[in-house]
């Protein structure tokens, strides 16, 4: 695969959200806009949003071997930080551990709730989205609690912050997150290319070629009308955008088709 400047991001965000919605809420579809039952939790700290994964692992090693053979997972954590800012009655509830369920409005626009000594869980759906320039990125946790949280200060001189540390479950069948993607450098790799069609052409004729990109997570799909093609003797056969050929005069040529980095070839032959 080619190098690609564009998927280089820095850590510097223009700008990031964050969601949470009861469990069992409707997932947003790739980035589609949140559905009503997802609480916007507001401004997030220009820090920005910190991510961690980490693993425990056993080793095996033979009796007399001084590195291990084999390493197995034993457990996995992922955690998501998010700093919120705006003092709101979803954020203020999900830092003093009560269920936003149990946020009541009062006249005046006053909103209580009642803060009782934790007990049981109190999972929901966390999603987060971070923006660099045009690129987006998001994040969909379908279970997710919140397990720490920061220390809240309050000061003339800073922004009073709530600092909650999400952990996030896998389900029954495994499932921990959906990663999405919106960005001009980052597409999914491709492992091989593959041209199909006929390989011989008359004159004046035409002939179709197909080109097939078969990515790394094996699937493959038909990219004739976006790789990029081109002929080895355009005074033998010309090939158009599309992998449609022309023969010109008799004799071969190489055709070949690029897609992301990857290319493949077909020789053609022209009769005459």
């Amino acid at each position: 695969m080619a190098d690609n400047p564009n998927a280089i991001r820095v850590s510097g965000l223009d700008g990031g959200k964050c969601y949470v919605a009861p469990l069992g809420s409707q997932l947003p579809q790739g980035l589609d806009p949140f559905g009503p039952e997802w609480w916007d939790l507001g401004a997030i700290d220009p820090e920005g949003l910190n991510e961690s994964y980490e693993e425990e692992r056993s080793e095996k090693r033979p009796l007399g071997y001084k590195s291990p053979v084999r390493t197995d997972i034993i457990s996995v954590s992922k955690t998501l930080v998010t700093p919120m800012w705006e003092t709101n009655p979803y954020t203020m509830a999900l830092y003093d551990g009560v269920p936003l369920s149990a946020l009541v409005e009062r006249p005046g626009g006053i909103i209580e709730y009642p803060v009782h000594r934790p007990k049981g869980q109190m999972r929901y759906m966390l999603a987060v989205d971070t923006f660099d320039g045009t690129n987006h990125e998001r994040t969909v946790c379908p279970i997710a609690e919140v397990t720490s949280r920061a220390e809240r200060t309050k000061t003339a001189e800073s922004v009073t912050a709530q600092g909650l540390t999400w952990t996030v479950y896998e389900g029954s069948d495994g499932l921990m997150f959906h990663r999405y993607f919106l960005s001009d450098g980052m597409w999914l790799p491709v492992e091989t290319m593959e041209l199909t069609g006929t390989a011989t052409v008359a004159v004046g004729a035409t002939t179709q070629l197909t080109a097939n990109a078969h990515f790394y997570n094996e699937t493959t799909e038909d990219v004739s009308a976006t790789a990029d093609w081109d002929t080895s003797a355009p005074t033998t056969a010309t090939v158009d955008a599309d992998g449609t050929v022309t023969g010109v005069a008799a004799g071969t040529a190489m055709i070949t088709a690029s897609y992301r980095g990857v290319a493949a070839q077909l020789e053609v032959t022209v009769t005459a």
